[in-house]
């Protein structure tokens, strides 16, 4: 998390800090998603949305999920039948869905997901979010990757303020979500692999849309500000990195296609809007050196 962060400062130092774009919307396309199915480097399965659906609802991966639909116990028949059934049934069938949930959640997480460092142990939540806070005194933000800015009154006079952000280490405690940065990086990646190819798009536009969305202040204070700069709380940070990693993947899978064949490249090349497949790796490197994982390409704008 903390070096793709830190890569971020080339692409501020030159270019307008906006990464939501057209373009790097192209890369998750469903026509795209559909190429790469087609070549076996996605995987797709039946009632897909249904399945997506009960996973996120219980809380556990896709597979889990896929894997409970097709029990008595879970399945959607057993669910169509339980208002037949009596109520120690039901509730008998409940409780083993739910240990299966759980036990998914441990398997997929950690029976230790969620536990902090002993200093929180006997803390209440507002003695926790100061603590936490604390760990961040010391540190200076940088420019985050968002377009919008802050109106602020300062001395008498309105001024637009750039966001910031923390660069963040797996094991640090984040304020506003009492969850370790690894642990709140899990639960980021988890909900994106059960959204499918799309949840790459529903968290960008998390990420660079409304800023709103990532308050960090407390009270009347919607920002917590640093040398007069609102700063996004650390979860944002680390919902980034998330973000950042999906693109790296997605350019890597786009690649592999590509190179199938050289009517494969020209195809993807066109899905792009690009005039020649030759124009193919200059575009996918540029997206890569957008989130601060590779070098800019002199043959894109």
């Amino acid at each position: 998390m903390k070096l793709i962060m830190e890569s971020w400062r080339g692409y501020l130092n030159e270019s307008a800090p906006q990464v939501a774009d057209e373009k790097t919307d192209l890369l998750f396309d469903k026509q795209i998603t559909a190429m790469l199915e087609k070549a076996g480097l996605l995987e797709e399965g039946p009632q897909w949305d249904k399945i997506k659906a009960f996973a996120r609802r219980k809380g556990i991966p896709i597979a889990t999920a896929l894997a409970l639909l097709g029990t008595p116990v879970a399945g959607v028949k057993a669910g169509q039948s339980l208002a037949s059934k009596h109520n120690t049934e039901i509730a008998a069938q409940q409780a083993e869905e739910d240990a299966a949930a759980q036990q998914a959640r441990d398997d997929r997480f950690g029976a230790d997901f969620g536990e902090l460092p002993a200093e929180y142990s006997d803390l209440s939540n507002d003695e926790s979010t100061r603590l936490a806070w604390s760990k961040y005194d010391n540190r200076t933000p940088i420019a985050a990757p968002v377009s919008g800015l802050l109106t602020v009154l300062s001395g008498g006079n309105i001024e637009n303020r750039p966001f910031m952000a923390y660069e963040i280490s797996p094991s640090d405690v984040l304020p506003l979500n009492r969850l370790t940065a690894e642990d709140y990086r899990a639960q980021v990646q988890a909900q994106l692999e059960d959204d499918g190819p799309q949840g790459v798009v529903y968290l960008r536009n998390q990420l660079f849309g409304d800023t709103g969305k990532w308050l960090s202040g407390s009270g009347n204070e919607m920002f917590r500000m640093v040398d007069g700069n609102p700063v996004l709380p650390p979860s944002w940070s680390v919902a980034y990195d998330v973000y950042a990693t999906a693109v790296v993947e997605r350019v890597a899978q786009i690649r592999n296609i590509a190179s199938i064949s050289p009517e494969n490249t020209l195809e993807v090349a066109r899905r792009f809007n690009l005039e020649s497949a030759d124009e193919l790796e200059a575009f996918l490197q540029h997206e890569l050196w957008k989130v601060g994982a590779g070098t800019p390409s002199n043959d894109i704008e």
